[in-house]
C-alpha cells in the first residue's frame, strides 16, 4: 500500500533526516499526515475508539523515539502501518486474556456461589450421596475426584490410571450404579 501522503505535499524524507537530526518540530508534519489514516488502519484491527486513539498515539511515541533506526527515503506509511499493527496485535493479546482471566473469575464465583447455596440448603440425597462416596474404597473414590471433581475425560482418566479406556467407562458405570443403590437405600431407612 502506498503512502496515504501526496509526494507534492510534503517531503517526507527530508522531514525524517531532519527528525534523525535532532529537529523535533519537524515530526509534526509526518505526524498531520498520516495521523487519519493511521486511525482508519488501526479502526479496522481494532474497532474500540478510545483504543484506536492510544495506539495511534502509541505508535507515534514508537516511531519517534526509534527514528534513528529508520532509513529515509523508505515508506514511512508502511513503517507506521508495521508499528500500529505490531501494537494492535499485543492489544487484542491482552483482551483476550483478560477475558479468559474474567469468565474463569466469573465461573469461579458461580460455582462458589452454587456451592455455598447448596450447603446452606442441602437435600438428603445430597447428604447421603456424600455419605456414600466416604464409604466408598480409595480406588473408587480416585475415580469419583478424576471425573466429577477434576472433570478429566475418559481417556485422560485412562492414561493417569495405567487403564484402557474401556476399564475406565466399565469401573464408572459401576460406581455410579454402586452410589445409586447406597443412595436409595439410606433414604429409605431414613423415611422408614
Amino acid at each position: 500500500m502506498n503512502s496515504p501522503v501526496k509526494t507534492g505535499e510534503i517531503d517526507e524524507a527530508a522531514l525524517v533526516r531532519a527528525v534523525q537530526s535532532g529537529e523535533v518540530k519537524a515530526f509534526e508534519p509526518l505526524v498531520d499526515a498520516h495521523l487519519d489514516h493511521l486511525r482508519a488502519f488501526i479502526a479496522l484491527k481494532l474497532p474500540v475508539t478510545h483504543l484506536v486513539n492510544e495506539i495511534a498515539h502509541e505508535t507515534f511515541v514508537f516511531a519517534f523515539r526509534n527514528i534513528r533506526h529508520f532509513e529515509a527515503g523508505t515508506s514511512f506509511w508502511a513503517w507506521l502501518r508495521a508499528i500500529a499493527g505490531n501494537l494492535t496485535r499485543a492489544e487484542l493479546q491482552r483482551f483476550r486474556r483478560e477475558q479468559v482471566n474474567q469468565l474463569g473469575y466469573a465461573r469461579h464465583r458461580l460455582l462458589e456461589a452454587g456451592l455455598a447455596q447448596a450447603s446452606s440448603s442441602e437435600s438428603d440425597e445430597v447428604e447421603h450421596l456424600r455419605r456414600c462416596v466416604e464409604e466408598l474404597p480409595d480406588h473408587m473414590r480416585t475415580l469419583v475426584t478424576l471425573k466429577y471433581r477434576q472433570d478429566l475425560s475418559i481417556e485422560q482418566i485412562a492414561t493417569q490410571l495405567s487403564r484402557t479406556q474401556t476399564a475406565v467407562w466399565q469401573a464408572l458405570f459401576r460406581l455410579r450404579q454402586q452410589l445409586k443403590l447406597c443412595i436409595e437405600n439410606k433414604l429409605a431407612k431414613s423415611r422408614g
